[in-house]
């Protein structure tokens, strides 16, 4: 077992220190000794992380063992205790708990590997709750055997082997250990999928270690696959300020495609966005993208959404439309939200800061009305046009988003004069004169 423990992990042979998560079980306690084992002839250094989540009351026993066994080994030892344990989502709550501290360790500590003791009947033990659960094909791949963690590496060196491979290995070379009474019990899912369907599923087909390797490998290679064909689609995403863009020709044509190309956008994005996107949100995104509409959105939670305008795609954070009527004279500003200014001059010109401008005759009827759009709004856009602004917004294509945070500006008599930021009325000038006019200048601030 040794030499296939060397075999099957080669980074081991080159590295200088090595951090392992022990929790004085025969699965961690083993991999200990296995490492002392190739330490004497690559000349590495062990440290010895170790976390009591004080839920049993051996734990203390258990943590004084190891510190004492560390000290005799000339082991570095790190522990931390699990002052508050919750009362309810544990699993989850202790793993977090525990790589949090692997990873201020390897940090503080400088270790660049760590190493953890899941092995084969864990990885299958991974999958079937994974299957259980629900989810996409490529979260039923299971662990892999090394990935990115902190700033380092996560190896986990005896997934090929099985946990009996393990306890004989045990009683073979006389490793120490301890029986962790929480794992008979049958009050986590993973202890029911341990004692009541895995040997069932191992009486079944012997193999099924083997077998589940080889799924896990096929998955891996699938989702490398994948990743390379949809890499220069992701890379087309444009980012700006919590807002992701692409269009219709950075979307795959395939349905198949569409549905991992979100998947691997929402996975890149979700450090900025905390968004879980879950598998029924994701096929309705991929069956909105097939039924032809030109404009559409989807509540994605948190307040995220996803839209669609004219084949051009946007995840972002749902606008909220600033509602309210204001009144503004001569040589006024108004702020129409906490980003939005506007400001009605007379003489000069527009300026050239200003993200938006019109420019008004001498003659207007004051105050300006500044408003939302409201049906039935109609705009002069030439001598003999005059269009329904709504209208307008259509023949534009202009996004529904940006319709709803438009501003109607009307003169005193309820005539429309602007659009802003899109379109001027015919009412207004287009050009300045050497006369005096209105300038009304509109700011939008990022």
């Amino acid at each position: 077992m040794e030499q296939k423990f060397l075999q099957r992990n080669p980074e081991l042979q080159t590295v200088e220190r090595i951090l392992v998560a022990v929790s004085t079980g025969v699965d961690s306690m083993v991999l200990l000794r296995l490492l002392e084992k190739l330490s004497t002839r690559t000349g590495f250094k062990i440290g010895v992380a170790h976390v009591n989540h004080q839920l049993r009351k051996e734990s203390a026993k258990e943590a004084i063992f190891l510190k004492n066994y560390c000290y005799e080994h000339h082991h570095e030892f790190y522990e931390k205790k699990w002052e508050t344990p919750p009362e309810s989502g544990i699993e989850v709550k202790a793993r977090d708990f525990r790589y949090t501290f692997f990873a201020e360790v390897m940090k503080e500590a400088g270790f660049s590997l760590l190493l953890t003791a899941h092995h084969g009947d864990d990885q299958i033990e991974t999958m079937l709750m994974r299957f259980t659960r629900g989810g996409g094909l490529l979260s039923h791949a299971g662990m892999q055997r090394r990935r990115s963690f902190g700033d380092g590496l996560l190896l986990r060196p005896l997934l090929s082997f099985s946990k009996q491979m393990l306890v004989n290995y045990a009683l073979k070379e006389e490793v120490p250990y301890f029986e962790d009474s929480s794992n008979a019990t049958l009050r986590y899912a993973r202890n029911r999928i341990r004692h009541q369907v895995l040997p069932v599923l191992k009486e079944e087909n012997p193999k099924l270690l083997e077998h589940s390797q080889q799924f896990q490998q096929q998955l891996t290679w699938a989702e490398d696959g994948l990743r390379g064909a949809l890499k220069e689609n992701l890379n087309n995403v444009v980012y700006q300020k919590q807002r992701w863009c692409f269009i219709q020709k950075d979307l795959p044509s395939e349905e198949g495609l569409r549905y991992y190309f979100l998947a691997f956008l929402f996975e890149e994005i979700y450090k900025e966005t905390q968004l879980v996107v879950s598998q029924r949100q994701l096929f309705k995104l991929v069956h909105l993208f097939s039924n032809g509409e030109a404009q559409w959105s989807m509540d994605l939670g948190e307040k995220w959404q996803f839209s669609a305008s004219y084949q051009t795609y946007t995840i972002a954070k749902e606008n909220v439309t600033i509602q309210g009527v204001y009144s503004l004279n001569s040589n006024e500003t108004i702020e129409l939200s906490p980003n939005e200014q506007l400001v009605l001059k007379k003489d000069g010109s527009a300026e050239r800061n200003a993200d938006y401008s019109a420019i008004l005759p001498p003659m207007v009827r004051l105050p300006l009305i500044v408003r939302r759009r409201e049906p039935g709004d109609r705009i002069q856009l030439a001598e003999n046009l005059r269009k329904k602004v709504s209208r307008y917004f259509i023949d534009e294509k202009i996004p529904r988003n940006k319709r709803e945070q438009a501003w109607v500006v009307t003169d005193a008599g309820g005539e429309v004069l602007s659009v802003i930021p899109f379109v001027n009325s015919y009412l207004s000038i287009g050009n300045e004169t050497d006369r005096i006019h209105y300038i009304l200048d509109y700011y939008l601030y990022h």
